[in-house]
């Protein structure tokens, strides 16, 4: 009878996982086509409304509304946005409610053991990941309403990535790797040019060397650099000191803060390092998927100042 009975209850609770699973599918799909109806509907009635309660201006306004969601300047605006993974019957709640504000020009920390969501969190801001729930509202684009294709072209024009692999190009020099990235920069961004790079990141009498002539802390300032000759919105820098021992992780960060100094770029760390967390204007503590706190620094410490774990 026992045996029975956990068998059944089994069998219910994997009957309730799969409902949940089709649920979880199809809220996006519906939330989506209810906002993009939504928007269309008010378009087209600014559009054909020619009496006075429509003026030239609300109309414009309606009409830029699917490209400029964000009306409080935000670069970075989440609310109210949830991540599962399914895996065959297993769901795994990923983040929960996640509701963030992130301001132009600002340095932010995004802190958390491995685990705690940190790196979907950046994966979703910057359009990698899709929310199962929410709105996700990056340089005034909803996230949420674009396709694959039109993601990719926003990837492409508003952001840069710099990881703990270096990704680069054996055999092009430090120039030419740098190249790359200036290549995929978007018609509407500012050149910066490369003699600036190089000087910035204090590459410049390297610039005819290769990868495998240099340093692992120099390596990552040549993919810092191929990042920043996009001239990006935002820079995103996943444990970009991770592969690195002090001195180098050092170098590394001081150019992150060079850059958003000097180029006014919005800059967002992913790290475990809590050290790291003061060199930031604000700092994004998570813990189980949620963010357990955020603070503000007043001042920001420099990168000499800071103990290294």
């Amino acid at each position: 009878m026992g045996i029975w009975k956990d068998y059944l209850e089994i069998r219910k609770e994997n009957k309730r996982k799969r409902f949940m699973i089709k649920s979880i599918k199809s809220y996006r799909k519906d939330q989506i086509s209810d906002w993009k109806k939504s928007l269309d509907d008010d378009i087209n009635n600014a559009k054909t409304d020619t009496t006075k309660t429509a003026t030239e201006n609300e109309k414009k306004e309606l009409i830029k509304k699917k490209n400029s969601p964000n009306k409080k300047g935000y670069i970075v605006n989440l609310k109210k946005v949830n991540k599962y993974f399914v895996t065959g019957l297993n769901i795994e709640h990923v983040l929960k409610d996640i509701d963030l504000n992130i301001q132009k020009g600002k340095v932010i920390t995004i802190l958390g053991q491995s685990g705690s969501g940190k790196t979907t969190l950046l994966n979703i801001i910057s359009g990698l990941l899709t929310p199962e729930t929410g709105s996700v509202v990056v340089n005034d684009k909803e996230l949420m309403l674009m396709d694959e294709t039109e993601l990719t072209q926003f990837r492409k024009d508003t952001l840069s990535f710099v990881f703990q692999s270096y990704n680069l190009i054996p055999t092009l020099t430090v120039r030419e790797n740098i190249k790359v990235g200036e290549n995929l920069r978007s018609k509407h961004a500012k050149e910066i040019p490369m003699k600036e790079i190089l000087s910035t990141l204090d590459l410049t009498y390297q610039a005819k060397k290769y990868p495998y002539q240099l340093s692992g802390g120099q390596n990552q300032r040549i993919s810092i650099g191929r990042a920043l000759a996009k001239n990006p919105k935002i820079l995103f820098a996943d444990e970009p000191t991770g592969a690195l021992d002090e001195e180098k992780g050092r170098e590394v960060l001081s150019m992150l803060m060079k850059i958003n100094t000097k180029f006014k770029t919005t800059i967002i760390i992913v790290t475990h390092n809590s050290n790291i967390a003061k060199l930031g204007d604000m700092v994004i503590y998570l813990k189980d998927g949620k963010i357990h706190k955020q603070t503000y620094n007043k001042t920001r410490k420099p990168v000499s100042q800071i103990r290294w774990l």
